[in-house]
């Protein structure tokens, strides 16, 4: 089947170059003959490439070995879940499915606009057919999904998925970030289509400021996925680490933030043409340039792609595209004179514009911070690193300010602020931060952050008390702004609380959707407050032996080992207590792959709640059981940032709701059913990060839904695992050999 899917992909090469031709001569002639063949031509590119990915899905359910990236990225042992997330496992298989999401949402596109916007569309179709015609060329000749073996040297095995990425988060963290980014590509086409046909009314913010929201919609979960991921599994303690390849989804989330807010200037004051316009463009070469550092080598990372062949065509795409696109926006940069100018600095505009540089100076700190050391060790030979502490020192001030923005934003006045807007909507919340700031700490500290026993330094002290001053000034905002539109229809329609709040979430979507956003964005910077309180040891445990961390004080009672087809697992018990009474058992484990035996995988042990986390990972221990190394945390308030997500994710989706117009227009006279269709789906991607959360923590997903247990006849035929250390003169058996 693999002749199949490398026909496919060479169809839609030659229609989606085809189509770059017929949108052009439609946009120029208004020949709506050419327009109709250009939409054939994006619907045919779309069924070539689903073609092609359902080949690809098929060889892996199969396991059809003569294919290399089937053989490379599974094995006959993987369920069918892992089996369908080995689809974008690997360079090629994720390139083919960034384009299969690009023409997916190109094809949507065009139909659901097949009545609207026609001076754009045509350029829209073009501009979506050369980024998707550049991606096949790279898929194509440097990186083809369907290469074969010759046919004696087909292998019998697979090589199977590397044990970091067989966990659900990771299965689905990928395709949500490429997601985010292969979707980018529509607005960015809007903002093209505008300077190539010189309408630059805000009739491409109309249109693009949905399309917007569903790129940074699947950036967000993707990023908290990876968060997630990065938690659970690779003992960090943490769940950012300001590792490159974090930091190259993280960088287009940023700009299209910021864009996100400076459209919504534009539409209402016809300002900020030349900003939103250079956003978009650079939030799109980020995308590009976030999959270039991933692909090429240039940096080095957990989860990054190994260096390739591919890394200069991404570099020719990245290049190719950024100086084409800036030379229209020079060549336009008189046409796009703001209507408009600022009436005064202090105004919600002006907020606007200071949040705008704000992301833009932290865009700036990420990229550079990522970029320096590769361009040092190049300039000088000498490698440096830059690691958490150099990103928080700049970006902890900023994110300060960018919060206390949000909430003056959010209630200072349009055009010109005064007295008595300030007495208005400023006087409560200046009063509930003032107030409930120190209550809370005090609380806190008599509650449970005397136990922990430690005191941050002095800055980061500051830093923490700031955020929790800042969260509830910005929370007191959301709450009033909901208190004064839900008491208003109260008034007007006599209608419960709860009724009052879901119709004004309906009636205002935007408005009020974006103020759930940044209640979410506030619940996660107190989890960033809880850090400066985090304490953590690295401790050496015999059997037996007791440590104190916080009030908890955890034994370890030994180590047992399962055998199962393709792993030995090795879990330690450790009963947890507090004043002496038992809480619990934590029971951190190590996988030891018998195919991967040099990487060992940590299974973490985790119980959170609201006030903090308890995380325990087993990192060594004796082969006899008798003595185990762990990495022991505690760390405040952790639980507010996953919490957070969900709620930043679902006033997302309330701005996404679809209203009965659009609905009718994809389909006349089935809008329930649409409507239907559509909550379905969209609360299903916002509840997925807590869904998976909660049944990892009730399922081993590495043994239940994986491996069987083998019985110990079959694990004595096994090979053993590595041993944690040698001594001078010992020697460790592999094979019959020995080594």
């Amino acid at each position: 089947m693999s002749w199949l899917g490398s026909l496919a992909i060479y169809i839609a090469l030659y229609v989606a170059i085809v189509g770059i031709a017929l949108g052009a001569v439609a946009a120029i002639t208004q020949s709506r003959r050419f327009l109709h063949a250009a939409r054939f031509a994006t619907y045919t590119v779309f069924g070539s490439i689903t073609v092609a990915s359902v080949v690809l899905v098929h060889a892996f359910l199969t396991h059809d070995f003569s294919i290399k990236y089937v053989a490379g990225f599974s094995d006959h042992t993987m369920p069918t879940f892992y089996l369908l997330g080995a689809f974008w496992g690997g360079q090629a298989g994720s390139l083919l499915f960034w384009i299969w999401k690009v023409v997916l949402f190109t094809a949507i596109c065009v139909y659901v606009n097949r009545r609207s916007y026609q001076d754009f569309m045509p350029w829209v179709m073009s501009v979506c057919m050369t980024v998707t015609a550049a991606l096949l060329l790279i898929l194509v000749f440097g990186s083809n999904p369907f290469e074969g073996y010759q046919l004696i040297d087909d292998p019998t095995v697979g090589q199977g998925l590397n044990p970091l990425l067989q966990t659900p988060k990771m299965i689905l963290h990928p395709p949500a970030l490429l997601t985010g980014m292969a979707s980018m590509t529509i607005p960015f086409a809007f903002a093209i289509a505008a300077l190539l046909s010189g309408n630059l009314s805000n009739t491409w913010v109309k249109a693009a400021r949905t399309w917007i929201l569903i790129p940074w919609l699947f950036l967000t979960v993707g990023n908290i996925l990876g968060g997630m991921w990065a938690y659970e599994e690779l003992g960090w303690g943490g769940y950012w680490a300001w590792d490159p390849v974090e930091n190259a989804s993280f960088l287009p989330w940023l700009t299209a933030t910021a864009l996100i807010h400076s459209l919504l200037i534009q539409e209402r004051r016809g300002m900020l043409k030349r900003w939103n316009v250079g956003l978009m463009i650079a939030t799109f070469l980020l995308t590009l340039f976030g999959t270039y550092i991933t692909r090429s080598g240039l940096i080095e990372s957990v989860h990054s792609f190994a260096q390739s062949e591919i890394g200069p065509y991404f570099l020719t795409l990245l290049i190719t595209f950024a100086v084409s696109s800036i030379a229209l926006f020079i060549w336009r940069w008189k046409d796009l004179k703001a209507d408009q100018r600022l009436d005064s600095p202090v105004s919600r505009e002006a907020a606007f514009i200071f949040n705008n540089w704000m992301f833009l100076s932290m865009t700036a700190v990420v990229l550079f911070g990522t970029l320096w050391p590769r361009i040092r060790e190049a300039l000088t030979g000498s490698e440096i690193a830059m690691g958490p502490q150099w990103f928080n020192r700049w970006m902890i001030p900023m994110g300060l300010l960018l919060l206390l923005m949000m909430g003056v934003g959010t209630i200072i006045a349009w055009r010109k602020a005064n007295w008595k807007n300030f007495q208005r909507n400023f006087v409560i919340p200046i009063a509930a931060s003032i107030v409930l700031t120190p209550l809370s700490l005090v609380a806190y500290w008599f509650g449970r952050g005397q136990h922990l026993g430690v005191i941050p330094d002095e800055v980061q002290a500051l830093y923490a008390i700031t955020a929790i001053l800042l969260c509830y000034f910005v929370g007191a905002t959301i709450v009033q702004e909901f208190y004064r539109g839900m008491s208003a229809r109260r008034r007007a329609h006599d209608e419960s609380w709860t009724e009052s709040f879901v119709r004004l979430c309906l009636k205002q979507k935007r408005r009020y959707g974006g103020y759930i956003v940044h209640l979410g964005i506030v619940f996660a910077f107190l989890a960033f407050a809880g850090n400066a309180m985090k304490i953590e040891k690295d401790i050496s445990l015999k059997l037996g032996e007791s440590v104190t961390i916080g009030d908890y004080t955890l034994t370890y009672n030994g180590l047992h080992d399962q055998h199962y087809r393709e792993r030995i697992m090795y879990t330690a018990t450790m009963p947890v207590e507090r004043n002496g009474r038992h809480l619990f058992n934590m029971n951190p484990g190590r996988a030891v792959y018998h195919t991967t035996q040099e990487m060992p995988i940590s299974e973490i042990d985790i119980r959170s709640t609201p006030m903090e986390d308890l995380y325990v990972a087993l990192v060594n221990f004796d082969p006899s059981g008798e003595t185990a190394a762990f990495k022991v945390f505690v760390g405040p308030f952790t639980w507010f940032f996953w919490f957070g997500g969900v709620i930043l994710i679902l006033g997302t989706l309330i701005c996404l709701w679809p209203t009965r117009e659009s609905i009718d227009s994809l389909r006349p006279g089935s809008s329930g059913l649409g409507r239907a269709a559509v909550f379905g789906m969209l609360t299903a991607l916002t509840f997925s990060p807590i869904v998976i959360w909660t049944a990892e923590s009730h399922t081993d997903w590495g043994s239940a839904a994986r491996y069987s247990l083998i019985s110990q006849a079959e694990s004595e035929a096994l090979p053993p695992p590595l041993p944690t250390s040698l001594e001078i003169g010992e020697h460790y058996a592999i094979d019959d050999e020995g080594v």
